[in-house]
């Protein structure tokens, strides 16, 4: 059995990699301008993923629109 230090301690090493994954995104996307339709595919793959994955698809909503701003303003 799992106790609070070891789930602390995967938590922790989830936020990392979630953290470091978003600062990759966003240097991909540095100078890149995404038009509305990419933004609209963005958002459609993450919902459908949210979907699949028995995700809240109004949280995963409000994830996926912050990070494609997080693109939008690198980019610019």
């Amino acid at each position: 059995m799992m106790t609070l230090v070891d789930i602390k301690e995967q938590l922790e090493a989830i936020d990392h990699k979630i953290i470091n994954l978003l600062e990759e995104r966003t240097h991909l996307c540095s100078g890149h301008y995404l038009g509305s339709d990419e933004e609209v595919e963005i958002l459609s793959l993450w919902l459908e993923e949210a979907a699949e994955k028995g995700l809240d698809d109004v949280r995963m909503e409000k994830i996926a629109k912050l990070v494609i701003t997080m693109c939008r303003d690198s980019a610019e």
